[in-house]
């Protein structure tokens, strides 16, 4: 029975020992991840604290570059001075405008040949004028503008001759002439405003002066442009092909703002249709809207090149000649139009059938 109970206290010893040393195996085990994880956090702390620390060092040296940057360019600034000269000039080809006055500063863009440049100061220290673009400020080379504009040779072609083909009228116009179709109107190529083809200007002169063969077309974008003479090709598929009796330029309406050597352009267009129409009479239509500058521009450049000025004074803006902002017109087919800005104070009917009597008359 003794020995019973021994060998029983022996197993529970050893039992004991044996789930205390286990007990120690996982506390060890414990405290090892925790002190694992501790390191952990240390390493990331440290990890972090070294990555702030470097953030600010990089903040700090863009910031002193910066300012370094920014002291250098209130010194660069401060190089240049400027002396008082408003002048209007011209822009040579594709002509830099700067940010400073110097070649290597930013670019801000570029002017087309003979756009006009309003020089406002030149500076002391470079050969650089300072300008005005729109509501700033730019720099441009002294060599890229000039004093006049650059003349622009006619685009006459050497393979080109006078046409032998003959046709009556040729009529050279804008969107009073000739306008595409477009989500503006409801007509398609002929001149704007008309509730259709028979009642535009063209038309209705073709039809009074029974002419059987004729020819009309837009040359809008050379109102616009600053190299005109560039655009005048575009005449080419008419008077290298035929020879007309009369030239009809109903151009000008679309200039104003557009000013700069108006006169020796028009002049210049007047060149090119004589050198493939020698004998074409050309007759130069008064403006639709009364822009006294350009009327007074084109009614010289008739003269001085015996051409036929055809006056409108007497229905320069009147309200029953034009299309009305906010009118309606309803097509044949249903469609209906509401006269936007665009369409407002183009010819309406009446206004073509007055614009083409002056015309018949004068033809």
């Amino acid at each position: 029975m003794k020995k019973k109970i021994v060998i029983g206290l022996w197993i529970s010893l050893v039992m004991l020992v044996i789930a205390f040393g286990s007990l120690v195996v996982y506390q060890n085990k414990i405290e090892a991840e925790k002190a694992a994880e501790q390191a952990r956090i240390e390493q990331e702390k440290k990890e972090e604290e070294l990555r702030i620390a470097e953030e600010k060092e990089e903040a700090a040296a863009k910031l002193k570059i910066e300012k370094e940057a920014e002291k250098a360019a209130k010194a660069e600034k401060q190089k240049y001075t400027f002396t008082k000269l408003e002048a209007t000039y011209y822009a040579q080809s594709k002509a830099t405008v700067r940010k400073e006055p110097y070649d290597t500063a930013d670019v801000l863009g570029t002017l087309s040949l003979d756009q006009r440049v309003s020089i406002v100061s030149k500076c002391n220290q470079t050969d650089y004028y300072k300008i005005k673009t729109n509501s700033d400020y730019g720099y441009i080379a002294f060599d890229d503008v000039s004093k006049d504009f650059i003349d622009i040779p006619l685009p006459i072609s050497s393979s080109k001759g006078i046409p032998s083909a003959t046709k009556d009228i040729l009529f050279i116009g804008n969107s009073i002439t000739f306008y595409p179709a477009t989500s503006d109107w409801w007509g398609s190529g002929w001149g704007c405003g008309a509730t259709a083809p028979e009642n535009d200007y063209v038309h209705l002169t073709v039809a009074a002066k029974g002419y059987s063969s004729y020819d009309y077309m837009s040359l809008r974008a050379w109102e616009f442009s600053s190299t005109r003479n560039y655009e005048l090709d575009d005449l080419d598929p008419y008077i290298t092909n035929y020879q007309y009796g009369t030239v009809v330029i109903e151009l000008g309406e679309n200039v104003k703002g557009h000013e700069t050597h108006f006169k020796e352009d028009l002049t210049d267009m007047i060149k090119y249709i004589k050198h493939y129409n020698p004998n074409a009479r050309i007759v130069i239509l008064d403006n639709f809207w009364a822009y006294k500058s350009i009327i007074s521009t084109k009614k010289a450049v008739a003269s001085e090149n015996g051409a036929t000025y055809v006056s409108l004074s007497d229905i320069q803006g009147v309200s029953a000649y034009q299309l009305q902002q906010g009118e309606e017109y309803v097509t044949p087919d249903g469609r209906v139009y509401t006269i936007g800005s665009f369409l407002a104070g183009h010819p309406n009917d009446a206004g073509f059938e007055a614009i083409a009597q002056h015309l018949i008359n004068a033809l």
